[in-house]
């Protein structure tokens, strides 16, 4: 392969505080595995988006962060929103999949507006969702950690992505058959942490193949690629044995 694959992640020194330049790291990994050369970018506040992204993660953090890169952000929402119409990867957690919704609202009432691109507004409560997650989705069991104190109300259409099997989710009432994390295209919106993308190779594998399927190429999974699944599967393994037997105490704010 001779073209550049541009993984790029947004504010990284503010929301990426649950371990998210591993997801961008697994992107990365993969991809040069599957023998895409790549090129990752950082982008701060003040500074543009770089043309030609094929992915574009924007991870986790508090609300004083999210008020932080509010304005910014909104000012770089006709290029994210390119972003989504393109049929490039999109990867937002916890805070970051916060901002690209319709907005939050805080425990006193204070909106925080999100870009209106993902179809649903979150709610903060004051009783934290926190512990192993689970859940069964098209990409297969997904896997992780979640700990957050938010609520997502989906547009009328809107599903989520996956329904949970142990753990509390972020859609509907909290609990097994509860819904985790929604997609919109090759979007997602996740509140799966750990990071995510480690513990998740099927599912980073199927978000690489629309990358690259993108650019008229084949996502072709090597040696490599085993090596990797074999270390995310020890973790996996492990979470699963954990998950249904262990319970962390919701955390009341």
């Amino acid at each position: 392969m001779s073209e550049t694959t541009r993984i790029v992640q947004l504010y990284p020194d503010l929301l990426g505080v649950t371990g998210d330049r591993g997801n961008v790291a697994v992107f990365e990994t993969r991809l040069r595995a599957a023998g895409a050369e790549v090129d990752v970018v950082a982008v701060g506040i003040g500074e543009p988006l770089p043309s030609d992204i094929d992915v574009l993660v924007i991870g986790n953090g508090p609300l004083s962060a999210m008020r932080r890169v509010g304005s910014d952000l909104h000012e770089k929402r006709p290029a994210i929103a390119e972003v989504f119409t393109s049929g490039a990867v999109v990867f937002a957690v916890g805070a970051g999949a916060e901002l690209l919704s319709h907005g939050t609202i805080s425990l006193e009432g204070e909106r925080v507006d999100g870009l209106g691109l993902f179809p649903f507004t979150v709610t903060r409560s004051r009783e934290r969702r926190v512990g192993y997650i689970v859940a069964d989705s098209e990409h297969g069991q997904i896997v992780g950690f979640e700990d957050h104190a938010a609520s997502w109300q989906l547009d009328a259409g809107a599903a989520p992505l996956a329904k949970v099997t142990a753990g509390r989710g972020s859609i509907g009432e909290p609990g097994v058959g509860a819904g985790e994390s929604i997609r919109v295209g090759e979007a997602y919106a996740t509140n799966v942490q750990g990071p995510a993308l480690p513990l998740n190779p099927a599912w980073a594998d199927a978000m690489l193949t629309a990358v690259l399927a993108r650019r008229g190429l084949e996502y072709a999974r090597t040696r490599e690629h085993e090596r990797l699944d074999a270390l995310a599967r020890g973790a996996r393994e492990k979470i699963l044995s954990l998950a249904h037997v262990t319970q962390i105490t919701a955390i009341g704010l």
